[in-house]
């Protein structure tokens, strides 16, 4: 089996996404999740959409070079605008959360999308907030520290558990967890 380098967020995600189907990655920009995914479930098909077309002519060229053609798809559009009533794990990484949230205001037109999988670059908590107001509730949180920078990694199912929008479902015994919000106090007191 053929291998691809990723960075250390992206392989996190992907051991959320190991169970689903159909996926769509929004915001695939070269389309690297899509490809570890397929690489290590053959069980899976990928739609990778952006809103940019220089990104998605790389996705392209990427997918190819993996022959994965035949289950990867590439969609140029905005958010929802290319999805398919057969996915059932919606990915999203790497924008902010009002971003997301705007992008996922009408996921329930899509009763098929079980799970999505989020990673925010800010406002955590009101991505909490806002995703679990449409009927989804947190199933599992990380963060993932990389280059001194921390990302955080959240998976949404449909259900109407509600946490706490602040710490979520996070484990706060894990170490990186606690460095994180170590990191939040000193920043809030500079």
């Amino acid at each position: 089996m053929r291998n691809i380098n990723i960075n250390k967020r992206l392989e996190k995600i992907s051991a959320y996404l190991l169970d689903s189907k159909k996926i769509i990655d929004i915001g695939c920009d070269h389309a690297l999740l899509g490809i570890n995914i397929c690489l290590k479930n053959e069980n899976v098909s990928v739609i990778a959409s952006d809103i940019n077309e220089k990104p998605l002519l790389k996705a392209k060229e990427n997918i190819n070079n993996y022959s994965l053609n035949n289950r990867i798809k590439t969609k140029l559009g905005d958010g929802l605008d290319v999805m398919e009533y057969d996915v059932d794990t919606v990915v999203i990484s790497g924008m902010g959360a009002n971003t997301i949230v705007k992008i996922l205001n009408d996921i329930n037109k899509y009763p098929n999308v079980l799970k999505i999988v989020l990673s925010p670059n800010n406002d955590f908590q009101i991505l909490r907030e806002k995703i679990q107001r449409l009927n989804f509730e947190i199933i599992a949180e990380e963060i993932c520290k990389e280059k001194n920078k921390y990302y955080l990694i959240i998976v949404f199912q449909r259900g109407n558990k509600k946490y706490n929008n602040f710490f979520g479902k996070l484990d706060l015994k894990n170490d990186t967890n606690k460095d994180y919000y170590k990191y939040l106090y000193n920043k809030i007191l500079k």
